[in-house]
């Protein structure tokens, strides 16, 4: 048995003038890090295990794990995290570490220079920060990670 296969149709495609876009640019925009550099970035303030960390939670940890219960790493708090990590430094004292909580959001803990607790978490829209040595809980707007980063370094 043979079967003819319809021929495909011959389109012709002409570009217009009224598609270009003449939208005027306001200023120069800084393109988004690449895979590349965000992998450089995690390695310097993180080290290699706080990297091997990250990409677990990227790449292995999906919906249900941790006993059923864990949801997936959040696209919008890595965003977060990773804006906070450009501008951050860390005690030489004191490397951080990261997990991921039941929710999928990223938590960053480190000690300060006296050897007290610092905690940020890294959710969608807000970061959740706790230092211990002031005993201060407070939320600020995802928006400003990288001022909480300069805020927080020593």
């Amino acid at each position: 048995m043979t079967t003819t296969l319809p021929q495909p149709r011959q389109f012709v495609y002409r570009l217009s003038d009224n598609l270009r876009d003449e939208t005027p640019a306001f200023g120069v925009r800084r393109s988004a890090p690449s895979e590349g550099e965000r992998e450089e970035l995690l390695l310097s303030k993180l080290g290699a295990k706080g990297w091997g960390r990250l990409h677990h939670f990227r790449n292995f940890y999906s919906a249900g794990w941790g006993g059923g219960t864990g949801k997936p790493l959040s696209p919008r708090a890595l965003e977060t995290f990773y804006r906070f990590l450009e501008s951050a430094r860390f005690p030489e004292t004191s490397m951080p570490s990261v997990f991921l909580t039941d929710e999928g959001t990223i938590e960053l803990c480190w000690e300060d220079q006296t050897g007290k607790a610092v905690q940020v978490e890294f959710r969608p829209s807000d970061i959740e920060l706790y230092l211990e040595a002031d005993e201060v809980e407070e939320s600020v707007p995802a928006s400003e990670a990288k001022a909480l980063a300069s805020r927080l370094a020593p």
